[in-house]
């Protein structure tokens, strides 16, 4: 091999290399940021892909079964983003940067060929939650949860005695209802 050759090989390998691991450290950090990315207020923007996430569950809560005033009078379709689930089957436990969304979806009627039920409807927007010790080190359980209006591109931080408080007080494990999730259930070590 010619000097200039192992000179330019040289010079060459330690860049490919640094380049290679720069790029391998920016895909370990930007995988916290496919699922959960922040305006600079902290609030959650509209996250990408929900639907292709892991879905955890669903349920609805109707007004007539409800006297009529029904909290969330819709179905809720559940998802968590695939690098926390992941983390779930390995532990059990909910890790830093998890987010949950919550698909809202109106009830179409109750009458459908195939017998009676509750049927969806048309998308009502989402709401989500996501824990991070260092953006929200002062709400119970490093748990922030947001509002999505319409199309907006990001949602408002709710406050902590709209949402939180009801999950403190009825949520199974770290302000989830693991209880009402069977794919959480089934997956937990």
């Amino acid at each position: 091999m010619s000097k200039f050759k192992k000179t330019l090989l040289c010079g060459i390998a330690p860049l490919l290399l640094t380049s290679m691991l720069g790029l391998t450290t920016q895909a370990v950090a930007s995988d916290e940021r496919l699922y959960g990315r922040f305006t600079k207020d902290n609030e959650l923007y509209t996250p990408r892909n929900y639907r292709e996430w892991v879905f955890i569950g669903s349920s609805v809560t109707p007004n007539d079964m409800n006297d009529g005033a029904a909290a969330f009078p819709e179905f809720h379709n559940v998802y968590i983003d695939p690098g926390s689930f992941a983390h779930w089957k390995k532990t059990g436990e909910f890790r830093n940067n998890t987010v949950i969304v919550k698909e809202l979806v109106g009830i179409r009627g109750k009458e459908s060929p195939s017998g009676n039920g509750y049927f969806p409807g048309e998308f009502n927007g989402i709401a989500a939650m996501v824990k991070s010790e260092k953006r929200y080190p002062n709400r119970p359980g490093n748990w922030a949860y947001f509002g999505f209006d319409g199309e907006s591109r990001h949602g408002a931080i709710q406050e902590d005695s709209a949402c939180s408080a009801c999950h403190q007080q009825h949520a199974e494990q770290d302000q989830v209802f693991t209880q009402g999730y069977p794919v959480l259930r089934a997956a937990k070590p």
